[in-house]
């Protein structure tokens, strides 16, 4: 069971700022329409692109598939939970909320181009996620949300537009392949009827999960990476509370990486999150418990001098000779 740390006031102050550094209508997505259109989409099938399915469509349990798989998250984020590691569990239940909202933005949009609804948000209604910007922002490690915007041209026979979708996809280093072209052959009563099962999924991740990512102000599938979060806190240098948010949007994009929970609480503690900063190293440690670096942010974040001396200790373990000297001023300032 690892040792939390509890936030000791006066050691705050020598944390240092982190530098990196006619027509239907429809959502919006990347600031613009997704250009979709009910026109007749039963005629020539498009050209093969990267990203398409198989030509025979056999087979068609992909969604089961899916919300197997997503279940099987939700369990594994609830156990984290129970022992305290709530940002591996959000990142989690982010990653599921992009599946399961993409699937279900899919089959809004295919229904509203057989003919349901006077407009798409008449067909999505009060779903938790109505737009695709939404769905990209509640997992950002997850490419589904590109690879169904790419299906859906795809279907409509729009080929650029689904090539440019797909490879956003693809740029994810978790890319995965997907086969749902089958949906577009379903009727519009069995699409209902997974429409059904599958919002009802969406609506119970909603309750458990609030995304904390922000600030994206277009997803051209960079955002995938660390190192594109962190270039973006430069864009908010003068203002710590962004540059937080693009901290933590960079650690849930890779929650494996011990340095990322570093950077963000350094920004949480030069936002004025103190409590956040706490929790973010508490994560990490329980990721990684004999990190260098995290078990000198813990020491500095303590209060008790002996909580202080014990962190240091295990910190002297693997630190760097940057970091020694670093663990040497804070021993010494303790009087250790």
């Amino acid at each position: 069971m690892k040792k939390k740390i509890k936030m000791g006031v006066l050691i705050l102050a020598m944390m240092v700022l982190f530098s990196a550094c006619g027509a239907k209508e429809e959502p919006k997505s990347n600031g613009e329409s997704t250009q979709i259109s009910n026109s007749d989409t039963s005629g020539t099938e498009p050209d093969s692109i990267s990203g398409s399915s198989t030509a025979d469509d056999t087979d068609t349990t992909a969604h089961d598939r899916l919300m197997s798989k997503c279940r099987t998250y939700l369990e594994r984020a609830n156990d984290l939970d129970d022992v305290g590691n709530v940002l591996t569990a959000e990142y989690l239940r982010g990653y599921v909320q992009a599946d399961i909202s993409s699937l279900r933005m899919c089959i809004d949009t295919i229904l509203w181009l057989m003919g349901e609804g006077e407009s798409l948000s008449d067909v999505i209604g009060a779903a938790p996620y109505p737009s695709w910007e939404k769905i990209i922002g509640a997992g950002l490690s997850n490419d589904a949300p590109f690879y169904f915007q790419g299906l859906l041209y795809e279907i409509q026979g729009k080929k650029e537009e689904a090539e440019e979708s797909y490879q956003k996809a693809a740029m994810n280093p978790g890319h995965e392949e997907r086969d749902f072209y089958y949906l577009r052959h379903m009727s519009v009563e069995e699409l209902h009827q997974l429409r059904e099962k599958v919002l009802e999924m969406e609506y119970d991740i909603a309750e458990q999960y609030t995304p904390r990512t922000a600030l994206l102000k277009e997803q051209t599938g960079a955002e995938f990476a660390p190192a594109f979060h962190l270039a973006m806190m430069k864009e908010y240098e003068e203002s710590p509370t962004d540059m937080y948010q693009c901290a933590v949007n960079a650690l849930l994009t890779n929650p494996t990486d011990p340095s990322l929970y570093t950077i963000a609480a350094t920004a949480a503690i030069n936002a004025n999150k103190p409590e956040m900063a706490c929790e973010l190293i508490n994560d990490g440690l329980f990721l990684f418990p004999d990190d260098a670096e995290l078990n000198y942010y813990a020491a500095l974040l303590s209060v008790s001098d002996d909580e202080t001396k014990a962190f240091l200790e295990k910190a002297k373990e693997k630190a760097d000779e940057e970091l020694k000297t670093k663990i040497q001023a804070l021993s010494e300032q303790i009087g250790e």
